[in-house]
């Protein structure tokens, strides 16, 4: 009994309580500090690579993420009030979404079909007031059924990562606040500004992003629901993710 009581705290529990930083310890340590979070690692990239395009590898996820737990272990300060587990998931989801930026799937003949679809959509919008269809488009445009369904989905997957991306800015931004009233208030103002970007969007296209992204039901799911297509339902979901990005870089500058 007396041996539990004075057992020794191992290098991670010390490292979460805050009681030595990273590098005050020595190199078996932080050896077996990093052994103890590559689980959490693994779970991550498995997560994130079911969620993704077939052209990012499982690995390059893994390796981008133990990145990141390495940034997270050298730049976390325990006075921020913040768990380390919760401060790295924050780093390491980071350091993958990054990897899949760099790791860009649109060749050029993609990049142009997603060009035509877009300048195509704007305009119709703008003359018109509202979203054309995949039928509408193809008119516009001169292209297939096919080709169009497939720039809406790469267009889709851009900015996907980009909201994704953002979600783990600002989520980084506040754990490194540290608390303070300046930066408390500027987080504040971020978040009743998403809101309020949330609010110009259709009761519809807050449903499907609701249900994709927080209920995860798959298209299929919410389309059955909705009484439509899926490929309408991807569509709207594309356009309310667009209509996101767009507000959030007037607001915000990025």
């Amino acid at each position: 009994m007396f041996a539990a009581l004075f057992k020794k705290a191992s290098p991670w529990d010390m490292f979460e309580e805050g009681k030595k930083s990273w590098q005050d310890f020595n190199a078996r340590e932080q050896e077996a500090i990093i052994r103890n979070y590559i689980p959490k690692v693994r779970y991550l990239a498995q997560k994130q690579k079911s969620r993704v395009p077939a052209h990012i590898e499982y690995n390059d996820l893994l390796s981008a993420g133990m990145m990141g737990l390495m940034e997270a272990l050298g730049k976390f300060r325990p006075e921020s009030g913040f768990a380390f587990t919760t401060y790295a998931e924050g780093r390491i989801k980071g350091a993958m979404l990054d990897e899949m930026r760099r790791r860009d799937p649109l060749s050029r003949g993609t990049r142009a079909l997603v060009k035509a679809l877009q300048e195509a959509m704007d305009r119709y919008e703008n003359k018109r007031g509202k979203r054309p269809n995949e039928n509408e488009l193809c008119k516009l445009t001169g292209l297939s059924l096919e080709e169009v369904r497939s720039g809406l989905q790469a267009m889709e997957q851009q900015v996907t990562t980009d909201m994704d991306l953002l979600a783990e800015t600002l989520s980084n931004e506040a754990m490194e606040s540290g608390g303070t009233p300046f930066r408390t208030a500027s987080r504040n103002e971020v978040v009743a500004n998403i809101r309020a970007m949330l609010g110009k969007l259709s009761e519809r296209e807050n449903f499907i992003l609701s249900m994709s992204y927080i209920e995860e039901y798959s298209l299929r799911e919410i389309a059955d629901a909705l009484k439509v297509s899926e490929g309408r339902v991807s569509q709207l979901r594309t356009q309310a993710l667009k209509k996101l990005r767009d507000l959030y870089t007037r607001n915000f500058g990025r």
